[in-house]
């Protein structure tokens, strides 16, 4: 049966994040490391914690110039959409975006998607980060949608898995081939596979 809503990752499964991860860190597989590293945070966080707090301290970690996370910041309200997001805007049910991010951020990334969804849900409005069930669980009551009938497009495994166990019908659009995808979710390779079944 077709999804009566659909939830989106905002800042791998829309959006181009790794480029801007990338730049400010000077290097492709540091950028990706030092996202991780913030990933890795909020999956051990019971609540949320200020994102920039996060990457801050991931930035530390790595040992990355002092600058790097001003440098990220500064780059989110330049974040580019993925080629296939434009896709989105034929599927016929409300869909909205939900992300691991500051309200703030969330914003100026939803922005420049270029998108018109139902609403953006941040970690920070939440008051947890994906893969919680309670930020799952609040995006659907606010599409109006029962999680089992509502498909959630993760951009990465452990988001996808985490929509999964929480309920929803959880897809991969996988962004990374570094990254293996989880069990018992469907690895789509475009966003151009949602808008084509959810019509």
């Amino acid at each position: 049966m077709a999804p009566s809503g659909v939830l989106l990752d905002l800042l791998m499964a829309v959006m181009d994040s790794p480029a801007v991860w990338s730049a400010a860190a000077g290097d492709p597989k540091v950028g990706m490391a030092w996202r991780d590293a913030v990933t890795a945070r909020m999956i051990a966080s019971r609540s949320y914690r200020p994102y920039e707090d996060l990457v801050h301290a991931a930035a530390e970690e790595l040992a990355l110039p002092a600058r790097a996370t001003e440098d990220l910041l500064g780059r989110w309200a330049s974040m580019d959409p993925r080629p296939d997001a434009r896709s989105i805007d034929r599927v016929t049910v409300p869909y909205a975006f939900v992300t691991n991010c500051s309200a703030r951020l969330a914003g100026h990334a939803a922005g420049r998607s270029g998108l018109r969804p139902v609403f953006v849900l941040s970690a920070e409005e939440a008051g947890v980060y994906k893969p919680q069930p309670a930020i799952y669980h609040a995006a659907c009551r606010r599409l109006g949608v029962d999680p089992a009938a509502t498909l959630f497009v993760a951009g990465a495994p452990y988001d996808a898995d985490g929509a999964r166990r929480a309920g929803l019908r959880a897809v991969l659009v996988r962004r990374r081939s570094d990254v293996e995808p989880p069990d018992r979710v469907p690895v789509l390779g475009s966003l151009d596979e949602i808008a084509t079944s959810v019509r």
